[in-house]
């Protein structure tokens, strides 16, 4: 394909026999036909090669093999690969409707005079909120809709976006390696650090599978939650900075209820660590003199709330009440 494509799709897969046919088949039945697709095999050791090795017939697909390194890595690998205007992001258990390109490219086509640094839909999937803005936003408005996106959950997620690559190859943005979790939510902040503006699509054309043994179901170590911490707070810190003039405050609240959840769940991993009750009553007395949003506790989740709850209470109560559900493997 010598024509340089509008989009290009990157798919990393590990182990997807059972999935992966049926998301290059979404993609391949696309209306829109100026894309490329980049699939990266992360080391695959079932049947998902042979399979691959039937969709590289296409003109559209470009098949790399790799040793197993990570999602973070096989999507590095694509990127380095990519050649579109603009670069997406599938996983191999998901799939999307025919017009998914088709709604971007109308979205750029509305907007002929504007150079679009980034565009935003919905998802197929109702753990996820959906974004009631949509249009061209920029400058002073951005802060609002980002708010938006942070509330609704939308911020963390790469697939019902699309990055236009410059901005990409100019930060030398990628994804962090050697990490399990985040990962998207670290590279999205720090996209969203550095834009002009984005546009905000009211469709949703990507279904995003809910695999139970996804890596979003797994325990996460104490001290990969602690450098998790650390970069979130540095990405947030750097878009407050830049917006500091602006009306921040939907936007605060959002990050308020993320770093709320991440202390809870730094505290109940320290439990699967072993740490001492000393330790884990100081990281209970953090959370007690944390500067959270005011009325956070109506946004957080059911069990985001009992443990909220109980933290609250006298420090060595917490302590054992959340021993106590440790050993009930409650998380």
């Amino acid at each position: 394909m010598n024509e340089k494509p509008l989009f290009s799709l990157i798919i990393p897969v590990y182990n997807s026999q059972k999935t992966i046919k049926r998301t290059l088949l979404s993609v391949l039945k696309q209306t829109f036909r100026n894309y490329e697709v980049i699939v990266v095999n992360d080391g695959s050791s079932d049947t998902t090669p042979k399979i691959l090795e039937e969709f590289s017939a296409y003109s559209q697909v470009t098949v790399i093999h790799q040793i197993n390194g990570g999602v973070s890595a096989a999507r590095n690998s694509g990127m380095q690969q990519a050649r579109g205007e603009y670069v997406l992001f599938l996983d191999a258990d998901d799939w999307v409707d025919d017009n998914f390109l088709m709604i971007f490219k109308q979205n750029l086509d509305a907007w002929p005079a504007e150079t679009v640094d980034l565009m935003v839909g919905n998802l197929n999937d109702n753990r996820v909120g959906k974004v009631s803005q949509a249009g061209f936003f920029s400058n002073e408005d951005i802060p609002y809709v980002l708010g938006e996106l942070e509330m609704s959950d939308n911020i963390g997620y790469l697939h019902n976006k699309c990055y236009r690559r410059q901005i990409i190859e100019e930060l030398n943005l990628r994804f962090l390696e050697g990490i399990s979790m985040s990962e998207d939510l670290l590279f999205n902040l720090k996209f969203f650090s550095c834009i002009n503006n984005f546009l905000v699509t009211p469709g949703a054309a990507y279904h995003y599978e809910d695999v139970e043994a996804s890596l979003s179901k797994r325990k996460v170590q104490y001290s990969e939650l602690k450098v998790r911490k650390q970069f979130l707070t540095a990405l947030y810190d750097a878009i407050i900075s830049k917006y500091h003039s602006s009306d921040l405050d939907y936007f605060l609240k959002g990050i308020s209820k993320r770093v709320l959840a991440l202390d809870m769940q730094i505290v109940t991993a320290m439990y699967h660590s072993s740490f001492s009750p000393a330790d884990i009553a100081q990281e209970i007395n953090e959370i007690k003199r944390g500067k959270y949003s005011k009325g956070i506790f109506i946004l957080l989740n059911k069990n985001e709330k009992l443990k909220y709850m109980i933290m609250n209470l006298n420090t060595l109560t917490a302590y054992y009440f959340l021993y106590a559900l440790y050993r009930m493997r409650a998380f």
